[in-house]
């Protein structure tokens, strides 16, 4: 038997399929908070943070599916623990030909974990432990194809 909260954490999984950002933001109270960690990562975002995080990944990925390896439940804490893996794919026309397909193609590996309300369908936190390694190499991945889409214009 699945549970609200289970249905929530597979949803916000989900929605990082498209990067859908209206989907991510149905699933947040208003005051929910993504910090990222390591503390070498970027700096909390609230919501509308998120949301122009998204939007500036939208610009140069077509698609960023994410899956499950491990959920936890914590039913007395009402969080989620997801250790999952990603791939983020890059558009074609913000790939240059200094990298093969495969050096485009962003794989990473992820730990969030989900603090829900006591409804169990809205985030008010999420922390989220990157692959530093993976991430770094993930951020010069969008750098270079936000540089390519710029001299496009």
């Amino acid at each position: 038997m699945s549970s609200t909260r289970r249905g929530t954490a597979l949803a916000f999984l989900a929605a990082f399929e498209n990067l859908d950002i209206d989907a991510h933001i149905s699933l947040r109270a208003p005051t929910c908070s993504n910090i990222f960690t390591p503390s070498s990562q970027p700096p909390p975002l609230n919501n509308s943070g998120f949301a122009a995080h998204l939007s500036r990944l939208r610009a140069v990925i077509e698609r960023f599916p994410v899956w499950p390896k491990e959920i936890m439940e914590d039913e007395k804490q009402n969080r989620v623990v997801i250790w999952a893996t990603g791939e983020a794919h890059f558009k074609e026309e913000v790939r240059d030909g200094g990298l093969t397909q495969e050096e485009w193609l962003y794989k990473g590996e992820y730990m969030f974990i989900i603090s829900l309300d006591g409804s169990g369908e809205k985030i008010e936190r999420v922390v989220e432990f990157l692959d530093s390694k993976a991430a770094d190499k993930g951020r010069s991945l969008v750098r270079r194809a936000t540089g390519n889409l710029q001299h496009q214009k």
